[in-house]
């Protein structure tokens, strides 16, 4: 059976590398030597390999107790030797694509030392997932080839599917005179495009398996990152170590199953729920033969599809080249070039060094620009505090309902979906609080448990407005089961924004859906905090809401008392909307007023106004 597949087609330049991949170690220098003459084999197209070769690799294999591969193309040329060890073998290189709607115009023969010449369902998997041509298992015992079988794909009528057609079992002279040519040439001529809806779905949705070491719960979080992400998740391989390994994260033997596991299901990624070193990801993807992305990579992708505006697009980007440029991969650190000065001159950068300079530069240029938002956003504040116009941020884990919760309070028409981060962007609305009082609503990236601190750090000057916020609406999913961890998880990041003591006001949202009352009773107990209990959704809850954020954001007003000019009508239009207004009469000395306002405003009005005699 087969692990870590993905097409190849070894080649550097126009020179064939003749070299065995996989897990060599231990075997024999002479070995070696017998498996890379293989490679200087010319085969007939016709056929499936001479017999003097699967003779050779069955001999080898038997000495060694190790399966072993060989691809061989529609030229007859040998083009990659592979080993692995007593039930797997790997296949990792290059991909080689031709047609969408074609074979890869690649034959696989493999040995399985057991004796038995059955195809695995893995092997069944691997027809499929590199689409080849044809699958060969020789069972070989005591170095000789027992019996032999051969399986191609068998188009399905109207379906992109394919079934199998397998043909044994068969003697070794059997196996290398089988006439493949011809049966490849009618399978092809079946294989018919997909309709065009199917095409687009299959393509937006990958197959995905993830992997973690912490929870369950955790990848049941991950799975909804991953739908988000246009992912869809086919099974959850959860592995209980008290720290993950520095090498594989989850250890050699555990990848071993996952990448079987990944193989059989035909997935063509997999993704882990912590982020993963440099190292693990070359070392996994060797052994899983696909692509490998991590919790922040994931995080990343959905961020960067719902960037809308300049300015989340530029945070954006600066979160992925600070999350990539460690870990571009090549040569080493020993061949880099800084630029300019005597040893630093000659034949020119490598591309890996090309690459990491222009991220760098990329990187210079995106905290530039995102220097001006900041510059941008703290006049923005400036003229709000002049103006006394208090802010309220909402803050929440992703998907909480802070977004409804706007919408529902202000008159909004920001996007809504159930989904994770569905809105990246913050808005900012006007909100009309009891007693003619307003506020400014804003609306913030939501956060998450293990949120990327490339994100946090790229993120700065939108995160800064819940610093500067005078209230912080802490919106939870009172219906999650797990709402008190969410609750935890976001007052973390608050913490490390320096937030965590700011004025809270806590919000359980969505109480219109089933929740556990026992549980939502015992946290309010236990949280010695005032709780509002609200449905954005039906409107439950929302006008006490605005009642307590107004208690929350009162400040200490001072009384003004006197005839204001003519001409400051604008300033009674500032004390309706950021104070307290008792009176108002326009008489022929002014505009009389009595009323109350916080500091900011008072000094604006007071030396305008004059005293009643």
């Amino acid at each position: 059976m087969f692990t870590g597949i993905t097409p190849v087609y070894c080649q550097k330049g126009m020179q064939l590398v003749k070299k065995v991949y996989g897990n060599t170690a231990g075997m024999k220098k002479a070995e070696l030597e017998l498996l890379q003459g293989i490679y200087s084999l010319q085969v007939n197209k016709n056929g499936i390999i001479p017999l003097e070769a699967a003779q050779l690799l069955a001999a080898v294999s038997g000495n060694s107790r190790r399966e072993l591969a060989v691809l061989i193309d529609r030229r007859g040329n040998v083009v990659y030797v592979g080993a692995g060890d007593a039930d797997t073998a790997q296949l990792q290189g290059q991909g080689r694509r031709r047609g969408e709607y074609r074979l890869s115009g690649l034959r696989c023969i493999h040995t399985h030392p057991s004796g038995s010449g059955l195809l695995s369902p893995a092997d069944y998997a691997a027809i499929s997932a590199m689409r080849l041509d044809a699958m060969v298992a020789l069972g070989v015992r005591d170095g000789k080839i027992e019996e032999a079988y051969i399986a191609c794909p068998e188009p399905r009528e109207g379906s992109p599917e394919h079934a199998f057609q397998t043909f044994g079992p068969m003697s070794a002279e059997e196996m290398a005179d089988f006439p493949l040519l011809p049966l490849l040439r009618d399978i092809e001529t079946k294989i018919k495009p997909p309709v065009a809806h199917e095409t687009s779905e299959h393509r937006e949705s990958e197959k995905a398996v993830l992997a973690g070491i912490e929870s369950m719960e955790s990848l049941e979080e991950l799975a909804r990152l991953a739908e988000t992400a246009g992912a869809a998740p086919a099974a959850k391989v959860l592995q209980q170590k008290s720290r993950p390994d520095a090498a594989f994260f989850i250890g050699r033997g555990k990848v071993k199953e996952l990448a079987l596991l990944r193989q059989n299901l035909s997935a063509e990624l997999v993704i882990f729920d912590e982020e993963l070193t440099p190292t693990q990801i070359r070392n996994l993807q060797n052994a899983a033969g696909c692509r490998i992305i991590d919790r922040t990579a994931l995080i990343l992708d959905i961020f960067a599809r719902r960037a809308r505006t300049r300015e989340g697009k530029l945070q954006v980007e600066l979160a992925q080249l600070n999350y990539l440029l460690p870990r571009l991969t090549g040569i080493g650190t020993e061949l880099s070039r800084l630029g300019g000065g005597i040893g630093t001159r000659g034949p020119g950068e490598t591309k890996l060094e090309t690459d990491r300079r222009h991220i760098r530069r990329r990187i210079e240029e995106l905290n530039r620009d995102l220097e001006q938002v900041r510059r941008h956003r703290k006049k923005q504040r400036q003229n709000r505090r002049e103006s006394s116009m208090p802010v309220v941020a909402l803050v929440g884990y992703t998907n909480a309902g802070k977004s409804t919760l706007l919408n529902a309070l202000t008159g909004a028409q920001v996007f809504t979906a159930n989904q994770m981060f569905a809105t990246l962007d913050p808005t900012t609305r006007r909100l009309q609080l009891p007693d003619n009082q307003e506020a400014l609503l804003t609306d913030t990236v939501g956060f998450i448990r293990k949120l990327p601190h490339h994100l946090v750090a790229a993120f700065r000057a939108t995160l800064e407005e819940v610093g500067e916020a005078d209230l912080l609406l802490h919106v939870a999913d009172a219906s999650h089961d797990r709402f008190a961890e969410q609750i935890e998880a976001v007052e973390s990041v608050l913490k490390e924004l320096g937030a965590r003591e700011k004025n809270t006001l806590l919000v359980l949202n969505k109480i219109d859906r089933p929740v556990d009352r026992q549980a939502l009773e015992d946290f309010k107990i236990s949280c010695r905090r005032q709780v509002a209990e609200v449905s954005a959704r039906t409107g439950t809850g929302l006008e006490e809401l605005k009642q307590l954020i107004a208690r929350h954001i009162g400040r200490p007003q001072r009384k003004l008392k006197g005839w204001l000019p003519h001409g400051r009508a604008d300033l009674v239009a500032r004390l309706y909307r950021h104070g307290v207004v008792y009176d108002v009469k326009y008489t022929e000395e002014g505009i009389w007023l009595e009323a109350a306002a916080g500091d900011p405003l008072w000094s604006a009005v007071a030396p305008l106004l004059k005293a009643p005699l």
